[in-house]
Order: C-alpha cells, then sequence, then structure tokens
C-alpha cells in the first residue's frame, strides 16, 4: 500500500476530496448500508426507536442530542459513532486546530500555506483523535466547552485561545457533551 501524500501538493493530485464532518457520516453510512454491515454493533432493543431516528439524522446531517435515563447506551452509542469516520485524514502539520489543508482557517495555517504552496507539509489524524468527550456539569461554563477564545489575539493572526488546549480538540471531530444531570423523581 502507497504511504498517503506528505505535502499539499501530492494531496492535491491524488484527487483527496475535503468533506466536512457530517458528510463524511452520511456517506461511510449510506456506503456500510450499501455493504449489509451492521450499523450499530452492540446496540440491542432500540431497531425499532432510537436507531431509526439516529439513521435519519446522518442521513440528513443533523446535529443530535441524546436524552434518557442512565444506562441507556447513550454513550456507547455516540461513541460508536467514530467507527462511520474516514479511518485517517490530512492535516496541517503543526496546526493546533487540525486544519485542512485544502481549506485552512486559522492564520498560521494560511501563512504556511502561503509561504509553501504545495509544499506543505501534511499529516494523518486517526479517527481514534477525532472523537472528544466534555463531561458537563451544572457549573459548566462556556469557556468550558469551546475554549477561552481571546478575539484580541484572533484578529491579530495568532493563536485561537489563550490556553490552546480547549478549540484545538473542536475542530474536525465529533464532539460529545455528556450531562450530568439529574432529574428529581417526583414525590
Amino acid at each position: 500500500m502507497p504511504s498517503p501524500p506528505a505535502t499539499l501538493g501530492d494531496l492535491r493530485s491524488s484527487g483527496w476530496r475535503d468533506r466536512s464532518v457530517k458528510d463524511e457520516l452520511r456517506e461511510n453510512f449510506v456506503e456500510r448500508i450499501r455493504r449489509g454491515e451492521d450499523l450499530f454493533p452492540g446496540i440491542v432493543g432500540y431497531e425499532d426507536t432510537v436507531l431509526p431516528a439516529l439513521e435519519r439524522a446522518i442521513l440528513a446531517g443533523h446535529d443530535v442530542i441524546l436524552l434518557g435515563e442512565r444506562g441507556q447506551a447513550k454513550t456507547r452509542l455516540i461513541r460508536s459513532l467514530v467507527t462511520l469516520l474516514d479511518e485517517t485524514v490530512p492535516v496541517v502539520h503543526g496546526c493546533e486546530v487540525n486544519d485542512s489543508p485544502l481549506r485552512p482557517i486559522c492564520a498560521a495555517c494560511r501563512a504556511l500555506v502561503a509561504e509553501h504552496g504545495d509544499d506543505t507539509p501534511v499529516v494523518w489524524l486517526p479517527r481514534e483523535k477525532r472523537y472528544a468527550e466534555k463531561l458537563a456539569t451544572p457549573d459548566t461554563s462556556v469557556a468550558d466547552l469551546i475554549g477561552d477564545v481571546d478575539p484580541i489575539r484572533v484578529a491579530e493572526g495568532r493563536y485561537l485561545s489563550k490556553s490552546r488546549s480547549c478549540i484545538k480538540r473542536r475542530k474536525r471531530r465529533l464532539q460529545v457533551f455528556r450531562s450530568s444531570f439529574r432529574r428529581s423523581s417526583p414525590k
């Protein structure tokens, strides 16, 4: 098997097509249906309720919210969606937000592509590194979920967040926010 493209020029000449995460999920889901594979292995008992709704949501490119009591396979189901991502995707080498080499959004990657052109280095991110899970508790803030974005730094073209940690994990990934909220039982 040939090695994957290592530069932007090699990537362009390979014919690789850049897709959104939703398009990637939908296309890989359809391919799995065509091959007759089990769509959600290990998920039992929801064949007539949750699974058809989730299948329609993936096909339509919708965002998904799963609500339910503890132990109803919500986390297992959402984690199984990772298998619908491509095995690897190209990213600009060293990019903190995993920018697509074909459509970079951060200033650093745009500058790198402008400077190096087709010689811009590309690395391949495995699907397992494209899944992030955040436990949301009642005291979770927006900054906890998306990062502490400093608009001045963005305007100046510098890195996106003060900490460089939260935003990095959000782009081109499946992002799951799990809640620890508990419903109080009726008295």
